[in-house]
């Protein structure tokens, strides 16, 4: 009962067309299961104005944690009282495969000034912050401060590098050095030679400059960790990373079978296997690269995983996006339909039909998925995810929305709950029934007074 209550309380929360008198009756403590909408939804300034001066602290957070109000909005709470408000405020939402608002200028800079250290600290190393205010940071007296200066590397003086790599803290020193390490191989030599913890030492190995000498050392190296980092160093010399090709090691000859310099036939001579479960992030150099035909070239190649790359590369061309989305592997098509926004909506759609991911859901947002004609298409299928799916038609008939609010599938039911066209009788007949009361509660043609009537018998007060 009560994980309906609060499902009920969300619904309303979440209703796009809920007026304001309804969010601020969502402040109250008897609807503090609806507090989390209020991290993923746009606010009016009348509620943003009754949360900033809220008494309860975990109502403040959750707005100072909000991915979909503006950093105005969100930048009111950098004078809270309690510092883990301000601490939560200081770390950048992180919604998934998405981004939000940056904080102003000014409330960036209170938050590296901010009294606590735990609040300046997350601020500095946490926040999405202005490369220039963290670069500031350079001369901090708390060294921990200093060391989060490092991540503005590009825009420190050589003085004030030279000062920071070589700082009496050890961890202001690492960090300068890990940040040196990329054009200087000097620094990437030191570093190995430091006792680095083993995230540290292989992204030192992957992104470090690379003397012959020191690639050779690696190459050597009884860890494989150490050995695949050297394979993906696109700047490791050639040579040396070639010794890898016979690695015992599956995982360092995969890597070695990426190498940008590598023709289609020496790829194919590496001993390696790709399966259609292999969870495989992006190869870096094909995932950010700007030329064309070498995307051209990864998108023909018999390689899955450069294949796969491709498919999450910003700059793949609209050719190489037809290519891929007849692509025999599974995965290629769906990493396409994730990342390319000009994918034809009838892979999309195939490819959603095929889904086994959780994250499934996201691909009935991409901009060309074929919302209309679903229902002609759909809504008599004895599949019960291709009926849900008639549900999205825009133009889907009312006498059809009543068949599938009546369906027997549960997911169905809901799904055409939902739907701004569903006439309001059946609309407020859908907010009583346990099975369609959540949905119907969301539904934006819901009339507040509806909303306010729910919130009465749920002990809401007025």
């Amino acid at each position: 009962m009560f994980d309906r209550r609060s499902d009920q309380l969300n619904a309303i929360a979440f209703n796009t067309s809920a007026p304001t008198d309804v969010l601020l009756r969502l402040l109250h403590e008897e609807a503090a299961g609806a507090w989390g909408a209020f991290m993923a939804r746009p606010l009016p300034d009348e509620v943003v104005d009754a949360i900033v001066v809220h008494p309860e602290r975990r109502l403040r957070s959750r707005l100072a944690e909000s991915f979909a109000v503006s950093g105005e909005q969100r930048g009111r709470l950098v004078e809270d009282p309690h510092f883990r408000v301000r601490q939560v405020l200081a770390n950048a939402p992180n919604p998934f495969r998405s981004s939000a608002p940056s904080l102003p200028l000014p409330v960036q800079r209170r938050l590296l000034d901010d009294p606590e250290p735990i609040v300046r600290r997350d601020a500095a190393f946490y926040g999405n912050f202005d490369d220039r205010l963290i670069a500031g940071l350079c001369d901090h007296e708390d060294a921990f401060m200093r060391g989060a200066s490092c991540r503005s590397w590009s825009l420190l003086s050589e003085s004030v590098r030279d000062r920071l790599l070589y700082d009496p803290d050890d961890d202001v020193r690492q960090r300068a050095r890990i940040a040196a390490c990329s054009d200087d191989a000097f620094w990437t030599g030191v570093l190995l030679e430091s006792g680095l913890d083993r995230l540290c030492r292989e992204d030192v190995i992957q992104y470090g400059a690379m003397t012959i000498a020191i690639a050779e050392r690696v190459a050597a190296s009884g860890n494989a960790w150490d050995r695949k980092a050297l394979a993906l160093n696109t700047g490791a010399p050639l040579d040396v990373v070639r010794k890898l090709v016979d690695d015992p090691e599956h995982s360092v000859r995969l890597a070695v079978s990426v190498r940008p310099e590598f023709t289609e036939a020496e790829r194919v001579a590496v001993d390696f296997t790709v399966g259609p479960s292999d969870r495989l992030g992006p190869v870096e150099w094909v995932r950010t690269c700007e030329d064309a035909g070498v995307l051209r070239d990864c998108a023909r190649s018999s390689h899955t995983w450069l294949r796969r790359s491709a498919a999450c590369a910003e700059h793949l061309p609209a050719d190489a996006v037809e290519l891929l989305s007849h692509d025999d592997d599974y995965a290629v098509r769906l990493l396409l339909c994730e990342r390319q926004p000009t994918v034809d909506g009838e892979v999309v759609l195939e490819t959603y039909l095929n889904c086994q991911v959780i994250t499934k859901s996201l691909l009935l947002s991409h901009p060309n998925f074929p919302q209309t004609g679903l229902a002609e298409r759909f809504a008599d299928d004895p599949d019960t995810v291709k009926r849900a799916l008639a549900v999205l038609d825009p133009d889907v008939d009312a006498d059809v929305l009543a068949r599938l609010l009546a369906d027997d599938d549960s997911s169905v039911s809901s799904a055409a709950a939902v739907h701004p066209a569903l006439p309001p009788g059946l609309l407020l007949r859908a907010c009583d029934e346990p099975a369609t009361a959540t949905s119907a509660l969301r539904n934006p043609t819901l009339p507040a007074e509806i909303m306010h009537e729910r919130l009465d018998a749920l002990g809401v007060p007025r």
